[in-house]
């Protein structure tokens, strides 16, 4: 008899017998090679060069995980220290390796090079990412399961150089549920910590060695280039001269060192009223073409998306669209967005991708192109024969062998026990995360205590009301990536860098932009949103508002609210000068959740409160449309 093999079969089998008889270190002063042959290796198949992305899925018994919050894979240390060296192994792969972690990052944008067969379109421009788009969340979902794939493997490799005993034993039981984990920044954290985790912060870790204790670069602080090559970086400016991933920079000098005590600070500021509007994505808004990109007025994950790029990027790697990628935090956070789309997903399961023209182009699709559910998401391969994933196929996060903890457990359809768990994370009532990791004496930072400044999260709606500031402006309008600032009370001051620790500081919605000449030409609109209704509340109850009917907010809003423009590196646009900058303010009657298992309601429909914006640079004008 004779046994056939087919060849996605085959190749698993190959890279298996490669990975056991690689002998290389998983950290050693030179770049590891070790995985260096993968491309190879999936090249001979069947004659082609594609790699199919299959996910964890895919190399093991096909089970379903849960990818976990990156405080909560803290607390199992086996599991940790696996994903540590796997990051970092991963981190040290040669960069001409189409499975190294720097052209598996490089398919976002820089250095703008093909990537497994997929050519450059003529008017084609960028990198391959999608935004502002109806695909924008689902282009990531395999985006996200290849970098898993190759996490994984390097992961497998380290634990298959250790020698036999309790401890290897106990890596290879680690290593078998292992999914790479998400960064939560809009629940509330943990007592004793941020909302930015300790273990982005700090610059070493100490793990364990075939050869024991040590203490490594941290691969989740910063990944370094080797080497740094300025032509794929753009050939000058900051980009082409720092040699690893930066957040908030120091200066602009090529020792530029990253203030990450500030980047934590201005998150504890942010997530509030992050918490505020991730809560209302997920609980009030239902139709998935809204919430999928910036494009549609209001708010959506793509905006919310935007600010974390931003906030954490500061003149940094993670703010700017062609570098983003190279910050393993990118990783962490692209995470959680996909963990949001898979929830809101389970929660809307009628509402998916419906037809749309790209706004403008990428480096394999030229603008106003249609795309729909069953659009290649390139340049991710599915399978041998060249086919590419789909939104339709992706749809399941299964496809890809993971999950979230949110979904698991859950009996058929049970609707009200998921809205439950999605009150207590991120809902008006919603307490610290039990994710509490142990920390040496002096590594806490002592953090402003929020709730001294006013600072909400989510609202109650129990006075009945909704209102919001709606933003729109020109995406590619100021040549790269923005923020703008919503003040309640006293004017911020003149360093914009300061806004977000601002006494009178309410939110922020990023726009997260590259130059672009082809979108510059169309002149896309971008869209976010600052929810007000959380901080009005408070208002209320301190009796410094009467209530939230219209009229009374109207009045306060005119007197009270204002907002203000910056570019990341801390200089302040004037509104005047943001092409298309608008600022509405909307209300809408709400009908609170009568349980923890219901979600509050949107009755009837929005409505602009003119009194609050009407006469100001940059408010909605009468006379104005949305």
């Amino acid at each position: 008899m004779v046994l056939e093999i087919s060849p996605s079969i085959l190749h698993f089998l190959l890279l298996g017998l490669q990975l056991s008889i690689s002998v290389c270190s998983p950290i050693t002063s030179q770049r590891d090679g070790g995985l260096e042959e993968l491309g190879n290796l999936q090249e001979r198949q069947s004659g082609n060069s594609f790699f199919s992305v299959l996910g964890i899925g895919g190399l093991g018994d096909g089970s379903t995980h849960p990818r976990l919050e990156i405080r909560e894979l803290e607390q199992n240390a086996d599991q940790w220290n696996v994903y540590l060296l796997g990051l970092r192994r991963f981190q040290n792969m040669s960069q001409s390796d189409k499975l190294s972690y720097y052209q598996i990052a490089g398919i976002h944008g820089r250095p703008y090079i093909a990537w497994d067969g997929v050519q450059q379109v003529a008017g084609g421009f960028g990198g391959y990412c999608i935004h502002g788009s109806n695909i924008f969340p689902t282009w990531h979902r395999p985006y996200l399961a290849l970098f898993e794939e190759i996490l994984y493997l390097n992961a497998r490799q380290v634990v298959s150089e250790f020698p036999s005993g309790p401890i290897k034993d106990r890596f290879t039981n680690a290593l078998s549920t292992l999914r790479m984990p998400y960064w939560d920044w809009a629940a509330v954290p943990p007592s004793d910590q941020g909302t930015l985790p300790f273990s982005l912060r700090r610059p070493t870790v100490e793990v364990t060695l075939p050869s024991g204790t040590a203490t490594i670069p941290n691969p989740l602080f910063s990944y370094t280039f080797h080497p740094l090559n300025k032509n794929d970086m753009g050939g000058s400016g900051n980009f082409a001269t720092w040699p690893s991933t930066i957040r908030n920079p120091s200066s602009n000098d090529v020792n530029a060192a990253s203030r990450i005590d500030l980047v934590a600070n201005q998150m504890d500021s942010a997530r509030p009223n992050l918490q505020s509007r991730v809560f209302n994505i997920l609980s009030m808004h239902h139709d998935y073409g809204s919430i999928s990109n910036d494009g549609s007025p209001g708010d959506s994950l793509e905006s919310v998306h935007d600010a974390i790029h931003n906030t954490v990027g500061s003149g940094g790697h993670m703010g700017e669209v062609p570098f983003s990628a190279f910050d393993p935090i990118f990783w962490l956070h692209h995470t959680n967005i996909d963990r949001m789309l898979a929830i809101w997903q389970a929660l809307n399961p009628d509402s998916y991708v419906t037809p749309m023209a790209q706004p403008y182009s990428t480096f394999s699709s030229p603008p106003q192109v249609v795309k729909d559910v069953n659009s290649p998401l390139q340049p991710f391969h599915r399978n041998d024969m060249g086919d590419f994933w789909t939104s339709e196929t992706t749809r399941s996060t299964i496809a890809f062998g993971y999950t979230y903890t949110e979904l698991v457990g859950l009996n058929g359809n049970d609707t009200p026990g998921l809205i439950n768990r999605i009150n207590t994370l991120y809902g008006p009532n919603a307490t610290p995360q039990k994710r509490t990791i142990l920390l040496t004496d002096g590594e806490l930072v002592e953090r402003s205590t929020l709730k001294s400044r006013g600072i909400a999260g989510a609202a109650s709606f129990s006075l009945g009301r909704q209102y919001t500031a709606n933003i729109k402006v020109r995406k590619f309008g100021l040549d790269g990536s923005f923020n703008v600032y919503v003040f309640l009370g006293e004017k911020p001051g003149s360093d914009p860098r300061k806004w977000i620790s601002e006494s009178s500081f309410v939110g922020m919605s990023g726009i997260f932009a590259a130059a672009n000449p082809d979108s510059r030409k169309l002149k896309i609109e971008a869209n976010g949103v600052v929810p007000l209704t959380p901080i009005l509340e408070t208002k209320v109850g301190t009796s410094q508002l009467q209530s939230l009917k219209e009229g009374v907010v109207g009045k306060y809003l005119k007197n009270n609210l204002r907002w203000r423009i910056s570019t990341l590196d801390g200089k302040e646009i004037l509104v005047e000068n943001a092409p298309g900058f608008q600022l509405s303010i909307l209300w809408s009657e709400v009908e609170p959740a009568k349980s923890a298992s219901e979600f509050p309601k949107v009755v009837g429909d929005c409505h602009i409160l003119m009194e609050a914006t009407d006469g100001r640079p940059g408010g909605f004008q009468r006379g104005d449309t949305l």
